[in-house]
């Protein structure tokens, strides 16, 4: 939403913007409701550690798609904010990781860990090729 000084003292909404945000805020609540539902899928489907990585590999290639310079600011949005946003979970990680570190399961904190870090940075890259070779 953007403030259009029409003078000293009044300030007016512009419609244009209005409606551009309210149709912008819209979508990325919509995707945002379709990314948790399919982070939840993930997880009942595959387990929660599964699940959890399959979530973030797939969201760290969607932004690196949406992040190509071929991609709109629309797509950008929405893709990134709300699907995105809302499918990937470094959170989720981070509490997996430390009930691995209450455990002492130093391996599986190591190895998840590193498996994760590659293979989210691998999709981004693969992700952002994708967008730019279109």
């Amino acid at each position: 939403m953007s403030l259009v000084l029409a003078s000293p003292l009044e300030l007016r909404f512009s419609t244009r913007h209005y409606a551009m945000a309210t149709r912008s805020i819209a979508a990325v609540v919509v995707a945002a409701i379709v990314g948790a539902g399919s982070r939840w899928a993930f997880s009942s489907w595959i387990g929660d550690s599964c699940g959890l990585l399959a979530a973030n590999i797939i969201g760290c290639a969607l932004i690196g798609w949406a992040s190509s310079s071929r991609q709109s600011r629309w797509d950008q949005a929405w893709l990134t904010a709300g699907l995105c946003g809302s499918l990937t979970s470094f959170a989720g990680l981070a509490v997996l990781l430390g009930g691995g570190l209450e455990e002492q399961r130093w391996t599986f904190v190591v190895l998840w860990g590193m498996a994760t870090l590659l293979s989210c940075g691998v999709s981004f890259d693969l992700g952002r090729l994708f967008g730019n070779a279109r």
